[in-house]
């Protein structure tokens, strides 16, 4: 729900902020035809990619041509690029929990940008933490962790995230904490966002062992693996191997990591809120919160 409702005011109107979900009221215009002639217009080979781990491919392919040579393949059709237009803006709903759940976010780099690397750097940097665990893996000794969680109990939990798509993406921060101290959680994620122009050396290379482990650990599933190969080959044309990105990712400086910080803290804030949101300060007033 607050991720489909950011796009939408990071993304006023256009691509990336128009819902892949059916509203009730769009329904009826679902019809055979409707739905073939979608088909027609965007399902050819061309748009397709078929990943598969443990697997040599020729054996991968030799099953692909069995499996779709009883059909004709469908041409494919010019259509128009819509480059996603970054709005920012403001989306609230009062919905039925009684906690207040709470994104802030601004406009990052594309996928497979040479940015990519830092961006992933910063987001290990802010990290996460939970009110309710704290084992290994917790991100317990992360920026959101021990300025915004431990600072204060009616934190629930709250996680920094990217969103990176072939022309654009998000960079931000994801929190849930008791409705009445929504003002006080907003304030405390802004302002250990606005701090990650200033990254020390230690903390960098901390992070950089971090984001390392983890894309490790990913790549020995085989359906995340999966997904990533997938992800890669539709937004870039090629994959990059789990040691390649480490090798990106050592080559993270700190000028790199402060540069996209105040790049991206500089473009138009986006918040979203869902559920009890009376707390939740006013846009203007989270605007100047990051500029304090």
């Amino acid at each position: 729900m607050v991720s489909e409702m950011l796009h939408k005011a990071a993304y006023c109107n256009n691509t990336l902020g128009l819902s892949p979900l059916a509203s009730g009221r769009s329904l009826p215009y679902f019809t055979p035809e409707t739905i073939r002639s979608y088909l027609l217009d965007h399902f050819a080979p061309e748009r397709m990619v078929l990943v598969g781990v443990n697997v040599a491919h020729s054996e991968l392919a030799k099953w692909a041509m069995r499996s779709f040579a009883d059909y004709n393949a469908i041409p494919l059709k010019k259509r128009e690029e819509s480059k996603a237009a970054y709005t920012g803006g403001d989306l609230r709903h009062e919905g039925s929990s009684p906690y207040c759940h709470l994104a802030l976010a601004f406009e990052s780099v594309p996928f497979g940008s040479a940015e990519t690397p830092p961006a992933a750097v910063l987001q290990t940097i802010l990290g996460g933490g939970s009110a309710m665990y704290s084992g290994i893996g917790s991100g317990l000794t992360s920026r959101l962790s021990t300025q915004v969680v431990k600072q204060n109990a009616a934190v629930e939990s709250c996680a920094a995230f990217t969103s990176s798509y072939s022309d654009s993406g998000l960079f931000g921060v994801y929190g849930v904490c008791q409705s009445d101290k929504a003002g006080d959680m907003a304030k405390s994620l802004a302002k250990t966002m606005a701090g990650l122009s200033t990254v020390s050396k230690d903390e960098l290379a901390k992070a950089k062992a971090m984001l390392k482990g983890k894309v490790f650990r990913q790549a020995e599933d085989d359906s995340e693996l999966m997904q990533d190969m997938g992800q890669q080959l539709l937004l870039t044309g090629k994959y990059a191997s789990p040691a390649d990105f480490a090798k990106l990712v050592d080559a993270v400086s700190e000028a790199d990591v402060s540069s996209l910080a105040k790049k991206i803290l500089s473009t138009k804030l986006t918040l979203a809120a869902y559920g009890d949101t009376h707390a939740v300060p006013h846009y203007s007033a989270m605007e100047q919160a990051f500029k304090a």
